[in-house]
């Protein structure tokens, strides 16, 4: 019975995901709305994973949403949603990054830190180690154990071959372990 529920509840979900959609690719104020508030946390989130920074996060977000509403006519539905608009996303993020080549440094993750309870501690030497990674290997990480995309839809995202997602996450996990240990 549980199974019946949440098959039916995906299928409405869908459809009406796909009513508004529509309409946002038309540019109805409202759909458009909907667009935002349905994804602006989501691509927040990655942002601010990917950079490091709420600033950079902030700005490559709304940068992420200017390019996705001047590019939404054109969504033909080949993938998710949710898979484009993080493919937009993570490409305002590394570009916003390659601009400001500036390389995070590990006090901009501990100044702000007043509890040093062990939880925060391992969440700032996380972020240290993140901040360390190549954004090839940051990039496969983040959207695979934060975000919880499957391999299909990371292969989705970057546009590369199932196998080399495969290949970077194996490199990114061996290059955050080298990371991590070293902070620690």
């Amino acid at each position: 019975m549980e199974t019946a529920f949440c098959a039916l509840w995906l299928r409405r979900n869908r459809c009406a995901e796909e009513s508004w959609v529509a309409a946002a690719r038309r540019s109805e104020p409202w759909a458009l709305e909907r667009f935002y508030s349905t994804y602006r946390d989501l691509v927040y989130s990655l942002c601010f994973r990917l950079t490091g920074r709420a600033e950079d996060a902030e700005d490559a977000t709304q940068a992420a949403f200017v390019r996705a509403f001047r590019e939404l006519p054109r969504f033909r539905g080949d993938s998710a949603l949710k898979t484009w608009v993080y493919r937009i996303a993570v490409n305002e993020a590394l570009g916003l990054l390659r601009k400001r080549r500036e390389t995070l440094e590990l006090t901009e993750f501990t100044a702000d830190v007043a509890d040093r309870s062990p939880a925060v501690v391992e969440g700032v030497a996380v972020r240290a180690a993140l901040a360390q990674l190549s954004e090839e290997h940051r990039v496969v990480l983040v959207l695979q154990f934060w975000e919880g995309l499957s391999g299909p839809e990371i292969a989705q995202v970057l546009g590369v071959s199932l196998p080399a997602v495969k290949m970077r996450l194996h490199r990114a996990r061996a290059e955050f372990r080298k990371c991590y240990e070293g902070a620690g």
